[in-house]
């Protein structure tokens, strides 16, 4: 393995930094986002705010999330797997067997505490904007979880703009501010605008207090249902006509132009269950290659809201001492709207409610997505995509910037780390105490670990070494070092432990589980340990995910 690649860092303190000059903590999440949906990891759309944070920081191509939204923001801000912190699946896709389960509660569990409690009773001024997630009673909104100051979209997903349309039929958009109901929201709402808005204030009133902050901004984008402002659309006006699977091909060099992939490495596969480019008709592709200038139009505009948010650090001194974490939250999605409409009441009538003409798409009225199609592109060159753990759903884009850091030039590193290391490498930084097991009857231990000597020193400190597991809809894997074995149904993979070499082959296209038998059992005992100490327990049939997609899907 590479590990950390390029020069050292000069002037960061190598250990955790003393009180009165506790930096500043950014948490900023992409909703969705896929690995190489960014300049920096590939993509031609622009992202020259995140590109240029990487440039300051350090570029994580080994980065791991949970394959799901809720799974992913629970191990992110508790520190713990996402069946320890009891966010073994999203909230509505839990089997009836799971249900009521420690590690399939739907929300957060009394047994872990959040980065927000934590650094609120430090001292800090908490706050967070956008996208929540993780529980719908008083104990789990954001003020029952330390952030004193919120303005939160409590469910997983919804329209972009203010008409808040729910993305599944029968249910409803649920906007709090300061964990009060928000009626109606300002006519010229748009998520990424509001949200970096809100954060933006809370920056503010920190400044004010003269305490240091941890503010969360949670983007719903590029979340479906996809939109964005027409200006944004038009940036990507007819690049997309060529279709995914050139998309893919164009991304993967780049990749390797980038250094990211080895020029060894074969192009990702797209699903046989996929329909090609080149089948549909052209009416299709008009409307397909629309929704992805709708896509990459998100993606800017959050860039850009990113943008505005650190230009107002800089012009108040803030930027230096802030540490900054970007990062998506899973993989692309291949959900459609009808899926969603599948799991809600009056689906027809829901479907048919909105206009999808190719004028109207990611305006006010229309809801679409991407489709697998699209998110197969997104993940190059890795295999699915949101909602499976294959590295597709679960490698992520991230990104670093240590407080008061200077950079030779920018560094980037493969060393496998953990959506769950976030907490430990942030409590790391600030000099805050985690409760801990011993202290706190009842609270678990950090499973996380700090990535404080990684991100200052390079060093791999063990972490190759680390088994790291997964389970979702009763599909798993567990990762150690290059290794992987991965469990899936048909078509998805064979319903047994097939074996990779992800350094190798992170688009896990030769099985290598008859070659080395002896690999398989060792792996898989790990992820036996892991499913007993954190509650695994499979569902009692195929679910959501896990289904069967049918054919020809695009």
């Amino acid at each position: 393995m590479k590990h950390l690649v390029s020069a050292c860092v000069v002037g960061l303190l190598s250990t955790p930094v003393l009180s009165e000059e506790r930096p500043n903590v950014l948490l900023i999440v992409a909703d969705d986002l896929g690995f190489s949906d960014l300049g920096v990891t590939g993509a031609a759309i622009q992202t020259p705010i995140i590109d240029g944070l990487a440039s300051e920081g350090v570029l994580f191509t080994e980065f791991h999330a949970a394959p799901n939204c809720s799974p992913s923001r629970g191990a992110m801000l508790t520190g713990v797997s996402s069946h320890k912190a009891g966010m073994g699946g999203n909230d509505g896709a839990i089997a009836d067997n799971q249900n009521g389960l420690p590690a399939y509660r739907g929300h957060l569990g009394e047994n872990v505490v959040t980065i927000g409690e934590v650094l609120r009773d430090a001292g800090y001024h908490t706050s967070m904007a956008g996208k929540w997630h993780l529980g719908h009673d008083e104990r789990n909104l954001p003020s029952g979880r330390g952030f004193e100051k919120s303005f939160a979209l409590i469910n997983g997903a919804a329209s972009h703009w203010a008409d808040q349309i729910p993305i599944i039929p029968g249910s409803e958009t649920t906007y709090m501010e300061n964990d009060v109901v928000v009626e109606t929201l300002p006519s010229d709402f748009y998520s990424s605008a509001y949200y970096t808005d809100k954060v933006i204030g809370f920056v503010d009133e920190a400044v004010a207090s003269q305490k240091p902050f941890f503010t969360f901004l949670s983007f719903t984008a590029p979340h479906n249902p996809l939109h964005a402002p027409d200006a944004n659309i038009q940036m990507y006006k007819g690049q997309f006509d060529a279709g995914w699977d050139q998309l893919s091909s164009k991304r993967l060099q780049r990749q390797k132009e980038l250094g990211l992939i080895a020029n060894g490495i074969p192009e990702s596969e797209r699903p046989s269950w996929v329909s090609s480019w080149a089948s549909l008709t052209e009416d299709q592709k008009a409307h397909r290659a629309r929704d992805m200038e709708i896509y990459a139009g998100m993606i800017t505009f959050m860039d850009h809201s990113i943008g505005r948010l650190l230009t107002h650090l800089k012009k108040t001194g803030q930027y230096d001492n802030t540490l900054i974490l970007f990062l998506s939250d899973n993989g692309p999605s291949k959900t459609s709207i009808l899926d969603y409409a599948s799991l809600g009441s009056e689906a027809a009538e829901f479907v048919d409610s909105f206009d999808n003409s190719l004028e109207n798409k990611g305006r006010p009225g229309s809801s679409t997505d991407i489709g697998p199609g699209w998110a197969y592109a997104s993940a190059t060159p890795l295999r699915l995509f949101k909602g499976y753990v294959s590295q597709g759903g679960i490698r992520v884009p991230a990104i670093i910037k240590a407080p008061n850091q200077k950079l030779d030039v920018s560094k980037k590193t493969d060393v496998p780390v953990h959506i769950m290391d976030v907490m430990p490498t942030i409590l790391d930084f600030t000099g805050a105490s985690y409760p801990g097991a011993s202290a706190v009857q009842g609270v678990s231990e950090l499973q996380g670990r700090s990535l404080h000597t990684l991100l200052t020193i390079g060093d791999d400190d063990g972490f190759s070494a680390r088994p790291m597991a997964w389970e979702a809809y009763g599909m798993d894997a567990l990762r150690q070092g290059d290794w992987k074995i991965l469990r899936l149904p048909q078509p998805y993979g064979n319903g047994t432990w097939q074996l990779y070499n992800v350094s190798q082959d992170p688009g896990e296209t030769i099985d290598l589980a008859a070659k080395f038998p002896n690999q398989v059992e060792e792996l898989s005992r790990h992820w036996q340990r892991y499913a007993a100490e954190n509650g695994v327990v499979h569902p009692d049939g195929r679910l959501f995910y896990a289904a069967d997609p049918g054919v020809g899907k695009f």
